[in-house]
């Protein structure tokens, strides 16, 4: 049996016009070989309709914009409008608030707003418009707050009392300068009632070592752990931060450039960079300076008697607070 088989017209010519129609969009040319399986399936509209998951009446519109406009009336048009809104703020204020931008490019809107003359006063929110419309605006740092500003960091409560050994854990790291300017980087743990501390040392400050620390720290600490403080920094973002909510660990945040509310942690590093540093304590071997730093937490936490504790030490602190009452703060509060 011999079968033979025909074209219709036009579905060649517009199958071709879909595939090297330059000045088409993507969208054109899925509507083209749409409408060419429309043609080859006798023009049944239902039929195409249901194939394709799309509306009749969106078919039949394609269709005639096809024949009346050809495969370039299947592009989409601008959804600009016809009238366009004109900006009612004058010359002036624009002017006066490009000038300041350009003499102090690091200021914000709120900055430039009250540097403007009586006679150019308007709102702050202006100012930024003006910013933006003109191009003044770093759209890196723009996306960052953004970003910021939609998923905000958790901060610790205000007036958190902290009663309880491993009720917060403030962290932070500390360079250690070698010789050809390498770096080392000292992780910290401290718990902010018995001073209790965790020490380690990496060759890089990620947060893949963030995430390590802190299973040293759950392994090494004599009780839970059942919240965390830290800075912005990189170590304590990502793989640090997913691993908190992994082990239901709450993780706060400190605010920017504001080192006086991870105060334990720093204190500690003062300590260190006195007492253990500057004293010739600084090794370019690795495993040398592990080794180092781990006589130095011991000496912490068991031989160094600390004022905060009356001059007892952390782990002596934990022993008598769970026999007696000690001479020293039961309850610490944080400040913001």
């Amino acid at each position: 049996m011999t079968i033979y088989a025909s074209t219709i017209p036009g579905a060649a010519s517009i199958a071709r016009s879909a595939l090297r129609g330059d000045n088409l969009s993507k969208r054109a040319k899925e509507r083209l070989k749409i409408i060419d399986w429309y043609i080859t399936h006798n023009k049944n509209k239902s039929l195409t309709a249901r194939h394709f998951g799309i509306q009749r009446e969106t078919i039949r519109e394609w269709w005639q914009k096809l024949k009346e406009g050809g495969p370039a009336a299947l592009n989409d048009k601008s959804h600009r409008p016809h009238h366009v809104r004109k900006p009612e703020i004058s010359h002036e204020i624009i002017a006066g608030v490009v000038r300041i931008r350009k003499e102090y490019p690091a200021w914000s809107k709120y900055k430039i707003y009250p540097l403007l003359p009586a006679n150019m006063k308007t709102s702050v929110s202006t100012v930024g418009r003006i910013l933006k419309r003109k191009g003044l605006i770093d759209k890196k740092i723009s996306r960052k707050r953004s970003k910021s500003a939609k998923s905000p960091r958790a901060r610790y409560p205000r007036g958190m009392k902290i009663s309880e050994a491993g009720d917060m854990i403030q962290m932070d790291t500390k360079y250690i300068m070698l010789i050809g300017g390498r770096k080392y980087y000292q992780f910290t743990a401290i718990d902010v009632l018995s001073k209790r501390r965790v020490l380690r040392i990496y060759k890089t400050q990620s947060s893949a070592n963030g995430a390590l620390f802190l299973e040293e720290c759950l392994k090494s600490l004599p009780f839970p752990v059942r919240a965390i403080q830290t800075d912005n920094g990189a170590p304590f973002q990502k793989y640090f931060d997913v691993l908190c909510q992994k082990k239901n660990i709450p993780h706060y945040f400190i605010y920017p450039r504001t080192p006086k509310q991870n105060t334990y942690v720093e204190i500690s590093h003062g300590a260190d960079q006195r007492e253990f540093y500057l004293q010739g304590n600084v090794c370019e071997d690795f495993d040398v300076m592990r080794n180092k730093i781990a006589k130095w937490e011991y000496v912490w936490n068991n031989i160094r008697p600390h004022q905060a504790l009356n001059y007892l030490t952390p782990n002596q602190y934990l022993e008598k607070r769970q026999t007696s009452r000690l001479p020293t703060k039961d309850v610490i509060t944080l400040q913001t």
